[in-house]
């Protein structure tokens, strides 16, 4: 990967930031969502799913425990924004703005990204995955996010201020600016579910790979007795995997081992660098006896391998 920039993707259209205020901000997230948010401090983040009674997924979200308020990161704003208003009770104390149109987000991945990053904010480098550092002054929050390379960073500020950043940086012989095409690239060859893919009332969190988004030792929440049964039996009816493939196929096509049909293929793009035999990367869901490192499967017209992915966690990585 040491060929490879520094990717500088603009992720503002497709993603949005939601600010929460108030006394139960985080309280109401907790109870509504899968991860633990009392333990987060001031300075921390991490992710967290919102599900539908019956586990489904609406959106992996990010949360960023800034103080009096927290901000998320959300695939879906308009959604969510909606969901988390109607399971607003009388007596909580809870606000939500769209600040999508006020604040702008970009990513850095990339060997070399923390070091940009910075350059922003002094200490960002050293900070562990979805914590944060924020300058107020400048409406600058700066994160530890998914690496879809080696590192990765995560930007929120003022339109202006980020169109600023990407002109400077532009002059800079290692980084490239990335379009949505070139980011979809980046994710799908690191492996991360994503909207309109992966993230979708098709599937379950466990199913995606959102192990590191679960808490099992919290309270109840919408969707918490499938999910926890679904751990503790261990039967998933499905797993998301990564795979190389031997030509490109449609999204949907699907996954078979010999003539039985075990899954489908759900996001596919190029590969970042050349590798023989590998003409395209893909993410689907198998069913879990075909999600193991090395197995042989088909895709449409294309031979298919599964292949480890950085960001698809397993229970066994958590």
């Amino acid at each position: 990967m040491d060929a490879l920039p520094i990717f500088v993707c603009d992720r503002s259209a497709a993603q949005g930031r939601l600010v929460l205020s108030d006394r139960d901000r985080l309280d109401l997230l907790h109870r509504m969502s899968t991860n633990d948010l009392k333990r987060l401090s001031v300075g921390e983040g991490c992710t967290t799913v919102l599900t539908t009674a019956l586990a489904r997924i609406i959106d992996r979200v990010i949360i960023y425990h800034r103080g009096e308020t927290a901000l998320m990161i959300t695939s879906y704003p308009q959604i969510v924004l909606n969901w988390l208003r109607r399971h607003v009770f009388w007596q909580d104390r809870f606000r939500i703005d769209d600040q999508s149109a006020l604040l702008g987000q970009l990513e850095l991945h990339g060997t070399g990204a923390a070091a940009l990053a910075e350059s922003l904010i002094s200490g960002v480098a050293a900070l562990p995955l979805h914590h944060f550092r924020e300058d107020p002054a400048r409406q600058l929050l700066v994160a530890r996010t998914f690496p879809l390379l080696d590192e990765g960073f995560l930007i929120v500020a003022p339109y202006e201020t980020l169109a600023q950043l990407r002109t400077a940086w532009s002059t800079e012989q290692r980084v490239q600016l990335a379009d949505d095409a070139l980011y979809e690239r980046l994710r799908v060859c690191a492996g991360l579910a994503g909207a309109h893919h992966e993230l979708t009332e098709d599937y379950i969190p466990l199913e995606a790979g959102l192990w590191d988004s679960v808490s099992f030792a919290k309270g109840c929440y919408i969707g918490q007795e499938i999910i926890a049964r679904m751990e503790s039996r261990n039967r998933l009816a499905k797993t998301l995997v990564k795979l190389h493939l031997s030509a490109s196929v449609p999204l949907g096509t699907p996954i078979q081992a010999g003539d039985e049909t075990v899954g489908v293929l759900t996001s596919l793009a190029e590969p970042l660098l050349p590798q023989a035999g590998v003409a395209a990367v893909g993410l689907g869901f198998v069913k879990p006896a075909f999600a193991v490192h090395g197995t042989q499967l088909r895709v449409g017209e294309a031979y298919a391998e599964v292949v480890p992915a950085a960001l698809i966690v397993g229970r066994e990585d958590r």
